[in-house]
């Protein structure tokens, strides 16, 4: 009777032990899969992303409105591709591998000292962090940890993204200039009323075009000019639709800025609208390719300085800017 006792007992033991170990793999394994679970499935419910960038010591909050259009702080006007490229992140990121055991604490360490931190919003409430680090020798993967409400990893895996060959580090970033809408204005022709160029690198090429409803007046320095090619001066006036400049300002200083704007500029547009006007101010920039000697300057013929209307400093494309300031060789018949 002892030994059938026994044997029940011995039964029950290993059928316990059996399940808590089963048990016990089950959570291990969820608990490995929760670490590495990256991926936001529903990102159109991804209505907040902050940015804080550890090495510059930047943040940054995009927020999407109740339109479904992204904003940057106070309402700033922000670049829409820049948040649905790291929403395309968010939805294809996959794992490429786990750090080799030797490693992992210097992996660890480098991460901790220069990341991404990168914290994801659903319908308002926090639902994940990554830490984004450093790329991996091949530059095929990126070092990342992930935190969420239930669980923060220490150790660092590598991901990547489901076709996409390269580092995710770079898509995301927290310098407001990157994010910001980079239009300058935009005038169909049926809006323009006047539009005035100061050239005082070439003054003779000063224009302005005064439009009426059924006619227009064409000036130079005081002079009315009859010399215009009407159609010409309508291909002219189509052109200053959707006007964006190339790039924000990198290179100068505050008290920089504050010496150029002290200077007159070498070209000014000044475009009146029917319900709004804009002024645009243009230096020409010494050529950063070219070494510069003796007393002459030579010029950049891609990129002008802009002065917006709001005080930054922009840089422009010639290319887009150009035939807006040169318009006398567009309309004007010699």
């Amino acid at each position: 009777m002892k030994k059938i006792i026994y044997l029940f007992i011995g039964v029950g033991l290993i059928a316990g032990l059996t399940f808590w170990a089963m048990n016990l793999e089950t959570k291990s394994k969820a608990t490995d899969i929760s670490l590495i679970a990256f991926a936001v499935e529903d990102t159109a419910s991804v209505d907040k992303i902050e940015i804080f960038d550890s090495f510059y010591n930047q943040q940054f909050t995009l927020t999407r409105n109740k339109q479904g259009k992204w904003e940057g702080p106070d309402h700033m006007c922000v670049q829409q591709e820049i948040p649905n490229m790291m929403l395309e992140t968010m939805y294809k990121i996959t794992l490429k591998g786990y750090v080799p055991q030797s490693a992992m604490k210097n992996m660890k360490k480098l991460l901790m000292a220069q990341h991404k931190e990168v914290k994801i919003y659903q319908k308002g409430k926090w639902v994940k962090t990554w830490y984004v680090g450093h790329s991996t020798r091949d530059h095929m993967g990126t070092h990342m940890l992930l935190k969420t409400p239930e669980m923060e990893s220490d150790n660092p895996v590598i991901m990547g993204m489901k076709g996409f060959y390269g580092i995710l580090e770079p898509r995301f970033f927290a310098d407001a200039r990157k994010f910001e809408c980079t239009n300058l204005f935009s005038y169909k022709r049926t809006e323009l009323k006047e539009i005035e160029v100061i050239n005082r690198v070439y003054p003779q090429d000063s224009y302005k075009v005064t439009i009426g409803k059924d006619n227009y007046t064409v000036s130079s320095n005081g002079t009315i000019l009859n010399n215009v090619n009407k159609d010409n001066l309508t291909y002219y006036l189509n052109g200053f639709e959707n006007i964006h400049y190339n790039q924000a300002n990198y290179t100068f200083s505050p008290f920089q800025v504050d010496s150029i704007k002290a200077h007159k500029a070498d070209y000014e547009l000044n475009i009146k609208g029917t319900s709004s006007s804009y002024h645009l101010k243009m230096y020409r920039r010494p050529d950063p390719d070219t070494p510069q000697t003796g007393d002459s300057i030579i010029y950049d013929v891609n990129y002008l300085w802009g002065i917006k209307q709001d005080g930054d400093i922009v840089r422009i494309q010639y290319y887009t800017v150009g035939p807006l300031i040169e318009g006398k060789l567009v309309f004007i018949e010699n």
